[in-house]
Order: structure tokens, then C-alpha cells, then sequence
């Protein structure tokens, strides 16, 4: 199994349970709420991998904004997911939400002159169909 795919299916797997976590939490405390609290909660794995890294922060300045920038926009995106998880059902919210790759794809393609063959441009279809069937 490559690399990548252990890593992608871990992810999918602390995600997945993050998803059920986010919903518990939600409907019982604000978005904000849950925010201030999932953040606190990466204090431990940031604090364990700057220790672990065994060296400085890398100070590339464009990496360095991205990295920074990518906290800011991952917060964003923490509290509408949050605010998304308390009005709505977490089957519906949880997928319709995980198509946040469909923008990634669009910016790689547009921004970063990325090429998609015919399938994966079906694929891409099909995923924005799902956003209006499941919402139905």
C-alpha cells in the first residue's frame, strides 16, 4: 500500500470520528464555543511536533503565510462547520461538507495549470450533483 493511501485513509478515519464528535458537540455548545475548544484541544499535537521536529519553525516567508494563512482559513472554516453541525443532520452536513476538495481541484486547475482527464472531470460532476441531492 503506498504511503499516501495509509496516510489518506487515516485521515479519513480521525475525521470521520471527528465528524461524530463535531455533531455531539455542536448541539450542545455555540460554534464559537467549539471552535475556542477544538483549537485548545491541537495545542497538545502542536506543542508534541514542534518538540519532535527537534528544531526552529522553517522560515521560508511564502510557506511560512501559507502555513499561517491555512490556520486562519481552517478556523473559518471550523466555525461554519460547527454552525453548519447545529442546524443541521451530521449525514447531510458531514458529506456535503467533505466536497471541500471540489474547490481545491478548481484553484489546482485554474491556478496551478493542473489537467483532469475525462473521468476525473465526471467524477468532479458527479460530486457537485451530490451537493444538490443530498441537500434535497
Amino acid at each position: 500500500m503506498p504511503k499516501w493511501l495509509r496516510y489518506a485513509l487515516s485521515c479519513i478515519f480521525w475525521w470521520g470520528v471527528f465528524g461524530f464528535l463535531a455533531k455531539l458537540g455542536s448541539d450542545r455548545v455555540s460554534p464559537v464555543d467549539m471552535q475556542i475548544l477544538f483549537t485548545i484541544g491541537m495545542l497538545p499535537l502542536v506543542a508534541l511536533a514542534f518538540i519532535s521536529a527537534g528544531r526552529k519553525v522553517d522560515t521560508d516567508k511564502l510557506g511560512a503565510a501559507c502555513g499561517v494563512l491555512n490556520g486562519v482559513l481552517a478556523g473559518l472554516g471550523g466555525l461554519a462547520y460547527f454552525a453548519a453541525m447545529k442546524s443541521g443532520k451530521a449525514s447531510l452536513v458531514g458529506p456535503v461538507t467533505s466536497l471541500f476538495p471540489l474547490l481545491t481541484v478548481l484553484l489546482a486547475v485554474t491556478l496551478l495549470k493542473e489537467r483532469m482527464n475525462r473521468i476525473q472531470v465526471a467524477g468532479v460532476l458527479l460530486a457537485l450533483a451530490s451537493i444538490g441531492i443530498l441537500s434535497a
